[in-house]
């Protein structure tokens, strides 16, 4: 009976620490799904991006001052996306939220971040523009996609902080893909986010560089969305041929969602979704479209 009662003592604690790897992000075990296709990538077992820890931070402001010189060029680019390889994103954009919607008789489920792509810590962070390639290779790097038209509406529905858009106003011109301007629009976002929690989901305040089906007649272009009012109303139509994929102004926002789904509690790639011609109505008012196409 002794031995019985330590084996359920042991089976109490270790299923008190699998709830806890299970709850902690940062701790968060990793498994192997297996995809349709017959490949496999790695997802946290909570569902969310796993950025890399760095040993040493440097602050939104630190980052943005060391750029402050550097044009919009690939070097910047370069630059933008070490930070993120090496992990040097806020803590509350660690985890992941969940948005549930429903079609017909199909249930989704997807995880967002919480922010745009940003660079730093809680206390001192920076939205970083960046060309949909560069924002591309950080989405394959943590098994993530970014969203269609619908999703970033539906994002937008889902924020519990809707923004008001504030845009910097003239010159409209290339300064408008300066880092100098890309600080000062992420000052005035703060500004408005004084009071707000950390880690709630936000939007209004970018708008979303998106995939779209449009984008195969356009693969050379980058496709935007977004600047939505607390009303509903938006600044930005979906657009995909106004612009090269190499521009990156400073409201451009880019927003990671992993790549695995559930449909009716079932796990699903979000590609084979969107290559669905049943299932794609859920996340896409374009129809079906093969994603893994876009910004390749």
């Amino acid at each position: 009976m002794a031995v019985e009662a330590v084996h359920q003592i042991y089976t109490k604690i270790f299923t008190i620490m699998i709830l806890i790897a299970f709850t902690n992000s940062a701790k968060a075990l990793i498994r192997d799904i297996e995809f349709s296709e017959g490949h496999s990538i790695k997802s946290s077992a909570a569902n969310i991006p796993i950025f890399t820890i760095p040993s040493l931070t440097k602050s939104g402001t630190d980052f943005g001052n060391s750029i402050m010189n550097v044009g919009p060029t690939q070097i910047r680019e370069d630059l933008i996306f070490e930070q993120f390889k090496i992990g040097n994103v806020p803590d509350f954009m660690r985890s992941a939220i969940s948005i549930t919607t429903t079609t017909g008789n199909d249930t989704i489920t997807y995880w967002v971040l919480p922010d745009v792509l940003s660079v730093g810590t809680n206390k001192d962070y920076l939205r970083t523009s960046m060309s949909p390639l560069t924002a591309k290779k950080i989405a394959d790097l943590y098994s993530c996609i970014l969203p269609t038209r619908k999703m970033a509406f539906q994002i937008w529905q889902a924020a519990t902080v809707k923004l008001n858009p504030s845009p910097n106003g003239p010159p409209y011109d290339a300064t408008m893909l300066s880092t100098e301007r890309m600080v000062f629009h992420n000052k005035k976002i703060q500004d408005a986010l004084t009071n707000k929690i950390l880690g709630e989901l936000v939007s209004g305040h970018k708008k979303d560089v998106v995939i779209s089906a449009g984008l195969l007649s356009y693969p050379k272009n980058v496709a935007i969305v977004g600047w939505w009012y607390p009303s509903g109303q938006m600044i930005q139509p979906l657009n995909y041929v106004s612009h090269d994929r190499n521009y990156k102004d400073y409201s451009h926002g880019i927003r990671l969602i992993n790549r695995m789904v559930t449909i009716n509690g079932q796990w699903h790639d979000i590609y084979d979704v969107l290559r669905s011609k049943t299932l794609s109505i859920l996340i896409s008012d374009e129809g079906s479209f093969d994603a893994t196409q876009i910004y390749a």
